[in-house]
Formats: C-alpha cells, sequence, structure tokens
C-alpha cells in the first residue's frame, strides 16, 4: 500500500499537468481515462525532474510577462512628470451643482471662442454663490465648524 504523502505527491502532480496542459472543469471539455493515466505516469516520474519542469516552467513564465507599449512620439499629447502640474482648462470650466457635485459642459469644445468666454464668466460667478451657500449650510450642520476645503 502506498504512503499518504505518495498519495497526495502524484495527486498535487496529476491536477499540476492537468492544469498545465489546458484543462478545466467545464462541461465542454472532458478528460479521458487515457490523458489521466498518462498525466498520473508523469507526475510518478522522478521528483528532480519533476522539479526541473517546475524551473523550465517558472522560466518560461517570466518571458512572457506583458511589457507596457513605448511612449507615443505624438507632440500634442501632453506629458507630464513628477512634480509638475497640468491644466485643463481646454476642457471647460468645472461647474459646481446645488448639490455639491461637479461637472463640466458637454459641448465646450464645439462652442465659439466668445460663448466659451461669456460662459466661463457666468458659471464662475454662479459657482462662487453655490460654495457661499454650500458653505453656509455646511456650517449649519456641523454646528459653526467651519471647512474651507470647498
Amino acid at each position: 500500500m502506498a504512503s499518504p504523502i505518495k498519495i497526495y505527491y502524484h495527486l498535487f502532480f496529476f491536477f499540476f499537468a492537468a492544469m498545465s496542459s489546458g484543462f478545466t472543469a467545464s462541461s465542454s471539455s472532458s478528460i479521458n481515462p487515457r490523458q489521466a493515466a498518462m498525466a498520473m505516469a508523469a507526475a510518478a516520474g522522478s521528483s528532480s525532474e519533476s522539479n526541473r519542469n517546475i524551473e523550465d516552467q517558472e522560466v518560461n513564465n517570466k518571458d512572457e510577462i506583458p511589457q507596457l507599449p513605448t511612449a507615443d512620439p505624438d507632440k500634442d499629447i501632453p506629458t507630464i512628470k513628477l512634480g509638475e502640474t497640468i491644466s485643463f482648462e481646454e476642457m471647460g470650466p468645472v461647474i459646481i451643482n446645488l448639490d455639491g457635485t461637479t461637472r463640466r459642459i458637454d459641448n465646450w469644445d464645439t462652442m465659439t471662442e466668445q460663448e466659451q468666454k461669456v460662459a466661463w464668466r457666468r458659471i464662475s460667478k454662479r459657482n462662487e454663490e453655490r460654495r457661499k451657500k454650500l458653505l453656509e449650510q455646511q456650517e449649519k450642520d456641523t454646528g459653526g465648524a467651519r471647512d474651507d476645503s470647498l
């Protein structure tokens, strides 16, 4: 009778061999008894051979690590380095809604320059009024403690 350790060893390598060969436990695929016996026989091989196979697979897996794509040479795409800032003014003003959430104008890029100037001026004024109201509401809710982070 085989020892429990040897049985677990064989089951582990059977499982490992099945998984590395692409075996999945779905209803559309099945493993035939002959394949199972071959996998068990391969798992029963010498431990040094098994260790070599595992090491070979680890080396192959390292070669398959996906790499980042190279940088796009397009100069129209802004780049930023650590510590630098970037302006999003070309995306239009940030609008503060009545509930304090924010959004942007969806069609900002289709507006004329004059329309953008007028919109920017009106939104800036309205945002300041809404910000003050939100701060006053926050003071009432928190009992006088004011947070100027808005």
